[in-house]
């Protein structure tokens, strides 16, 4: 009891984040709530699975079977309800996709609409040829602007034509289905749904830090991804920090 009293007292659920790794590859969850003002951990706990997670359904029945307890247990620590999480998927093999798109400014100068209009279509074009996927992230790998490669978008610059070179790392749409129906059964909302992978390849050093990883991610670390909310798109680094695309 006074445990849950200090951690309540010093880790308010407004400074705090809870990350869920799944990780298919060791048949395993990874449980982390953490205090992100320091990036200290507050509770850190493995959960093992059973095999053959290969399995879709037999996934989601044996994750099902240990979420209530897991939730149960959490609360009990923190002394407080669990109603976001930031889930992290772990698995060998992530659907990524490269895509490209160019458009013709006719020496026009660039707008933040131009840009905001280019990555919503192509973002628009590849869910539709590709109706069976989720995409979790969306980096800009690169901007040429009349032939030029450009580290930030020149807003402003008079330019024939401008591209985008995007990559979209995604999921299997009914896969994110199926556990954000699983969570919502426990009131529980899915914050973000992360590529483990792509996250541990934020890090510097320590390949192996899940609670560094999903930080970055969450933080925007990476100033060249563009982060989705419903009907808007908005970017907090990359658009936001280098030349303020989107208000």
């Amino acid at each position: 009891m006074i445990l849950e009293l200090i951690i309540e007292l010093f880790y308010p659920m407004n400074n705090t984040e809870i990350f869920f790794n799944l990780n298919i590859n060791q048949n395993k969850i990874n449980l982390i709530f953490v205090n992100k003002d320091n990036k200290n951990e507050i509770i850190s706990k493995n959960y093992n699975l059973s095999d053959e997670l290969n399995d879709q359904k037999f996934l989601i029945d044996n994750l099902n079977n240990i979420l209530k307890d897991m939730i149960i247990e959490l609360e009990k620590k923190i002394n407080n309800s669990v109603n976001k999480i930031n889930l992290m998927i772990e698995k060998t093999e992530t659907l990524s996709i490269n895509a490209c798109i160019k458009e013709n400014f006719e020496n026009k100068e660039i707008y933040k609409n131009n840009i905001e209009y280019l990555i919503q279509d192509l973002r628009q074009q590849i869910l539709k040829n590709n109706s069976d996927i989720k995409i979790a992230h969306i980096l800009v790998n690169n901007c040429i602007v009349n032939g030029e490669a450009y580290n930030m978008i020149p807003i402003g610059k008079k330019c024939q034509n401008c591209i985008l070179e995007i990559n979209f790392i995604c999921f299997p749409k009914n896969f994110i289905q199926s556990l954000e129906n699983l969570f919502a059964n426990y009131q529980i909302e899915i914050s973000k749904i992360i590529c483990t992978n792509y996250a541990k390849s934020l890090l510097d050093s320590d390949f192996n830090n899940l609670l560094e990883a999903g930080i970055r991610v969450v933080d925007g670390f990476n100033l060249n991804e563009v982060i989705l909310f419903p009907k808007k798109m908005t970017k907090v680094g990359f658009f936001e920090r280098l030349f303020h695309i989107f208000s």
